[in-house]
């Protein structure tokens, strides 16, 4: 929006791996949509098409199941077995990869859309994901409870003021739910209308595939494919502050997050090993789906060469959850970051 970027804050982290050989191209999803939706609409803006949640699914949210207003001619349409792509996906963005693994598996009867009625295997070589609440995070109770939902959100979204260029520019993709912004709509308005719609009180919401509870059941129907390749990150920006394991922010959070992240170091809603988070949420759930569930969901520490058919825990970093994709941080941190994506990328081209 307006020169800033979701994936690099200021500094446009898609162009600089383009520059370095890479082919990369970045989706944009509903930022508070369930990943069921944000999956379908990544297929789409990949493969091309008009957007479609499926008979099933748009029956029983009540959604507009072909959204008019979602039609794309897809970033990269010779998208198949034979050219499967590498997904990189950030903090929820996670769970939505591999949710779209599992819809390009499974096939329904009952559909008859491509995605939903086809079984296309083999379309994804390889995961990535970075600070992803596998597993869910406490931090979901805090802001349900705690702070109005929508409020909080508009904190992580930044500074947007009503008639500024940035609130003027921001959607939330909802046209399936029939709340797409009005083009003379103000952002405080429009903001009302999605805070007193039966949205958050679905199921079919991004609040409660964050939840635990939510996170697990999305993690129960979910299995690795033996040929996909699988790389976590997981983010810390917590430090323990007494001899009851409590963990409160350190030099590497951001302000702005700081109050979650204290909150977070203290929750009730999960034991103390879920103390430890980047702000957002819990490092222990970034490892991989399935948390306590190793007969199903297998983890391993990462070492060369790469395995396929396992969660590989690649080095735990010290970020907060915005830092680690170029937000907020100063110029030494920045090359940091580059570096980081930079070396994962050539290690993505190596795989077989």
């Amino acid at each position: 929006m307006n020169g800033y970027y979701y994936w690099g804050g200021k500094f446009d982290l898609e162009t600089f791996l383009v520059q370095q050989g890479f082919e990369v191209y970045t989706v944009s999803v509903g930022p508070i949509s369930s990943n069921f939706d944000r999956a379908i609409e990544t297929y789409y803006q990949i493969k091309g098409g008009q957007v479609d949640y499926g008979a099933v699914h748009s029956n029983e949210y009540d959604l507009v199941r072909i959204p008019k207003g979602k039609k794309y001619p897809g970033v990269y349409p010779q998208w198949d077995a034979e050219h499967p792509v590498h997904i990189i996906a950030h903090s929820m963005g996670g769970q939505t990869a591999t949710t779209l693994e599992r819809l390009l598996r499974e096939a329904s009867g009952k559909e008859d859309s491509r995605l939903l009625g086809s079984s296309l295997n083999g379309w994804i070589k390889s995961i990535t994901t970075i600070s992803t609440p596998h597993n869910g995070t406490t931090l979901q109770p805090i802001i349900s409870g705690i702070f109005p939902f929508i409020q909080k959100l508009v904190v992580y979204l930044g500074s947007l003021q009503e008639g500024s260029t940035v609130e003027t520019l921001f959607d939330f993709d909802l046209e399936q739910w029939g709340l797409a912004r009005d083009p003379d709509e103000g952002f405080s308005k429009y903001m009302r209308r999605i805070r007193t719609s039966d949205l958050a009180y679905t199921q079919n919401f991004c609040t409660w595939d964050l939840s635990i509870a939510g996170a697990a059941r999305i993690n129960s129907n979910y299995q690795p494919d033996p040929d996909v390749y699988y790389f976590s990150y997981a983010t810390f920006a917590t430090r323990k502050a007494n001899r009851l394991n409590y963990h409160v922010p350190d030099e590497k959070m951001n302000w702005r997050i700081w109050s979650t992240g204290f909150l977070m170091g203290r929750s009730d809603k999960a034991d103390t090993l879920w103390y430890e988070n980047d702000g957002v949420v819990n490092t222990i759930s970034m490892w991989g789906p399935g948390l306590n569930q190793p007969e199903n969901h297998f983890q391993i520490d990462y070492s060369e060469p790469p395995a396929a058919g396992v969660w590989q825990r690649m080095e735990k970093l010290h970020y907060d959850h915005e830092a680690v994709i170029g937000h907020k941080v100063d110029e030494v941190e920045l090359e940091s970051v580059k570096g980081l994506f930079l070396n994962h990328c050539y290690l993505l081209y190596t795989l077989d």
